[in-house]
Order: structure tokens, then sequence, then C-alpha cells
């Protein structure tokens, strides 16, 4: 099972809050083409079929199916580099 921490939480709540986007909007960790490409962390209005959900404290988050195998175990996180910009970490759990 995949952590996610409480600061990553409010950024994914706030990254979904807008009224215009549809309620089943959320994160997705997939990747975007190639198989060798590496997995991001996106904005989507619904899953893929075939993606995993998570739902926490009014955040969802999407995960395709190699993002799953891949990140099970980890810990989602979320920081902010010094220009502001904030970055979804994925660590590994002990």
């Amino acid at each position: 099972m995949l952590t996610i921490t409480p600061k990553a939480l409010t950024v994914m709540r706030r990254v979904t809050a807008h009224p215009t986007l549809k309620p089943t909007s959320g994160l997705r960790i997939g990747r975007r083409a190639k198989r060798s490409a590496p997995l991001e962390v996106r904005a989507v209005e619904e899953p893929r079929p075939g993606d995993a959900v998570l739902e926490e404290s009014g955040a969802r988050l999407y995960l395709g199916p190699d993002a799953a195998r891949r990140v099970e175990g980890g810990e989602l996180d979320a920081i902010t580099d010094p220009a502001g910009r904030v970055h979804f970490v994925l660590r590994a759990t002990p």
C-alpha cells in the first residue's frame, strides 16, 4: 500500500478543488507514452481503465498498472523548491 503524507494530501485536494473540474478529478501516477518513459504525476478528470484508485481524506490518486506495482510500499510526499514550485516525490519506506 502507498502511504500519502498530509502535505501531499493537501496539495492533491488543492489541485483538484477547482469548481469547473469533474467530481471524479484526481492525480494520476503513470506513464504518458512509452514503456521506457519515467512515471509522471498529473491532474486528470477521471481514471483510465485499469487504474487502481486510492481515496484518502477527500483526495483521489489514480495509479496506472505499472505505477501501482512500482510504488507499492512507498510514500508519496510533496516538497516546495526555493522558487515556490511544488513537486511530488516518492520515497521507499524502510
